[in-house]
């Protein structure tokens, strides 16, 4: 950064964020999602401090208390604990291997049909916490019950970028090329009903706190407004920084940057799958993720892992979290844990998975006694 976009970045700006940042969200968009709209006047995008913060305005700005919301069961915790002051009806819907399930969807809209339903939640890439993407088909079966049922779609993808396909893969970071990803919601969205929500954390820094929210534009000013009469925009100076570096790195530059992103996740989601072969084999069932982050494992002779994970594997000085934290209501008993691959290195992994391994079987002497 320099001169005037110094200046510019340290002065109050725009509550829809930087116009220059703003331009290249626009293109990006653009170029990645197509939006479905007959003019670029009807879709807009507002940046946010982080996905997290676009979120909580969006949930504010469409719910009042008595509503009915509809999340993924099991769903991302930080989306629950938004959503819970707002004394609102969180139902949950079940899940299979490819995310949220149409037909339940339907089945509850209807059973909650006297409760204001308002809109759905969901993370169709890379769910946080189970790991799974949506198919095309499934995002198109579940933008079929929402028009139907005259409800919006909020699509928080912040594992977007770090998409990288089920097969697992011997190819070097070189000859990696990015698995075509499914279509997103707000590019199959023919009847404008998606808000969806976007972030520089995963590929860029979490610690510059920029996310945006993108959509129809009547709802886009609804939380721009909503954002001018609290923290008035996103930091100035992060958007200028960002701006700054992607303009250096150029379209191809932001390309490879993403490329690279998806390859060390997808050779990180490689490890731990090896490893949880290696050492979990017989005690454990999981699903390879296509993206994200996260392996949601299923412990098959434990009926709830709390205790496991949260007292023995601490102990252990292993960390997982146990999946009824991810719970809608967080009190069923649940026999799955959620392992993160981000950070551990491949030491560390093979050390926490034998010991689990060793807890497991463990549990399993006790029982048998």
């Amino acid at each position: 950064m320099e001169g005037s976009d110094i200046k510019v970045a340290l002065q109050y700006s725009n509550s829809y964020g930087l116009p220059g940042f703003r331009e290249w969200i626009r293109t990006r968009q653009a170029l990645d999602h197509r939006p479905p709209y007959a003019s670029d006047a009807e879709w807009n995008v507002c940046v946010t401090s982080g996905s997290q913060h676009g979120l909580h305005k969006a949930f504010s700005m469409l719910l009042d208390e008595g509503d009915t919301i509809f999340v993924e069961d099991p769903t991302y915790p930080g989306a629950l604990a938004s959503l819970r002051p707002l004394h609102v009806n969180i139902v949950g819907v079940s899940m299979d291997e490819d995310g949220m399930r149409a037909d339940q969807l339907d089945r509850l809209l209807e059973v909650h049909r006297a409760h204001r339903p308002k809109c759905v939640y969901l993370i169709p890439t890379g769910q946080n916490p189970t790991g799974c993407t949506m198919s095309t088909e499934r995002r198109r079966a579940i933008l079929e019950v929402a028009h139907r049922h005259r409800i919006l779609i909020l699509e928080d993808d912040p594992y977007f970028n770090l998409y990288y396909g089920r097969s697992l893969s011997s190819e070097s970071a070189e000859g990696f090329t990015i698995a075509r990803r499914p279509q997103s919601f707000f590019e199959l969205d023919q009847h404008h009903i998606v808000l969806r929500f976007d972030s520089l954390s995963k590929v860029l820094s979490s610690g510059l706190r920029l996310g945006w929210v993108t959509g129809p534009s009547f709802l886009v000013e609804k939380l721009q407004l909503h954002q001018q009469a609290s923290c008035l925009h996103a930091s100035g100076l992060s958007q200028g920084v960002a701006l700054a570096i992607l303009n250096q790195w150029g379209s191809a530059g932001w390309s490879e940057h993403v490329r690279l992103a998806a390859e060390f996740y997808r050779a990180r989601r490689d490890l731990i799958v090896r490893l949880a072969d290696k050492h979990l084999s017989g005690l454990v069932e999981y699903t390879v993720p296509a993206a994200g982050m996260f392996l949601w494992i299923r412990l098959t002779h434990v009926a709830d892992s709390r205790a496991l994970i949260l007292q023995e594997a601490v102990s252990a000085r292993v960390l997982m979290v146990p999946g009824a934290l991810f719970q809608v209501n967080g009190q069923s008993p649940s026999s799955f844990v959620r392992a993160s691959f981000s950070l551990a290195t491949e030491a560390e992994m093979d050390t926490a998975l034998q010991r689990v391994a060793d807890l497991l079987r463990a549990h399993q002497q006790r029982c048998a006694q």
